[in-house]
């Protein structure tokens, strides 16, 4: 257990993630739980039997981001894309945003907000978003989120749904710390078949625009600490738009290369849904 560094005075942007209890010195004001720091970021995770994984999963990421740099931007999240992204929030609103399953910070750091939280299921990778963001951080999940109700405008996330503990859980809480008429951009890939996960890289890499550097990049990664996501769910577009209606939300817009080839998505299976509040 690590003591809380002197220079993290106040938990006023922080609420128990199970009773949604007031934090004062990271204990709770109202079921009297304690939480930790470790590096200076609060260790907020759920103490619910049912997330206990999350644990385990944390130490999984913790080392993908140990032993890589820019994790992701191999898997759909190069330069443009995260302008792509940024310029779809910047259009709902400027005001209070959540990045749920933050990484390493390079989309956060893009987006235009008075106030920037994050939470992300590793303190690695939190330490890093805030070096470059200076955004509230703490190690969580979205299914039991350390804040209180309507504390943002916008929330977002990519590629993060898929690997939910209880996506319903996940959804609702997002919902719940939306501001009435808040919006949710969230990313997600749908499942693909052996085939079609070929296909998938030989047009990423290959053919119709040879990448040769970035396909090096990428197969060293595969031999080189290898990333394994635990994946939780499989998702159709139907499946994750069903799972956002039925908790809490409207889908405004949904964006994928099948009908809309000016995106730069990282192919087919991607889906980008705006949803507000209802």
């Amino acid at each position: 257990m690590s003591a809380r560094p002197s220079h993290l005075t106040s938990t006023a942007s922080f609420v128990c993630p199970d009773c949604k209890g007031s934090l004062q010195d990271l204990r709770c004001s109202t079921c009297n739980v304690e939480f930790v720091t470790a590096g200076g970021i609060p260790n907020l995770l759920s103490r619910q039997p049912q997330f206990a994984s999350a644990m385990r999963i944390s130490a999984v990421y913790d080392d993908i981001y140990t032993n890589h740099e820019n994790v992701w931007e191999d898997q759909g999240r190069p330069p443009e894309f995260i302008r792509y992204f940024a310029d779809v929030v910047a259009g709902l609103g400027t005001g209070r945003i959540l990045e749920v399953g933050c990484g390493e910070g390079i989309l956060l750091a893009a987006l235009q907000g008075t106030h920037k939280s994050a939470i992300d299921i590793s303190a690695r990778a939190l330490r890093k978003t805030q070096e470059r963001t200076g955004a509230d951080g703490a190690v969580a999940i979205a299914e039991r989120l350390p804040f209180a109700d309507a504390s943002f405008d916008v929330v977002v996330s990519v590629g993060v749904m898929e690997h939910y503990i209880d996506e319903n859980a996940a959804t609702t809480e997002i919902a719940r710390v939306l501001a009435p008429g808040g919006h949710y951009v969230v990313l997600l890939h749908t499942a693909m078949t052996g085939t079609q996960s070929i296909n998938q890289k030989v047009r990423e890499f290959i053919f119709p625009r040879p990448r040769p550097i970035a396909l090096a990049k990428w197969l060293i990664k595969k031999l080189y600490h290898p990333i394994h996501q635990p994946v939780q769910n499989r998702y159709t577009v139907d499946s994750a738009r069903a799972c956002l209606l039925r908790n809490g939300f409207t889908v405004k817009r949904e964006i994928t290369l099948r009908d809309r080839p000016e995106p730069p998505l990282g192919g087919p299976h991607v889906v980008l849904f705006v949803a507000r509040k209802t």
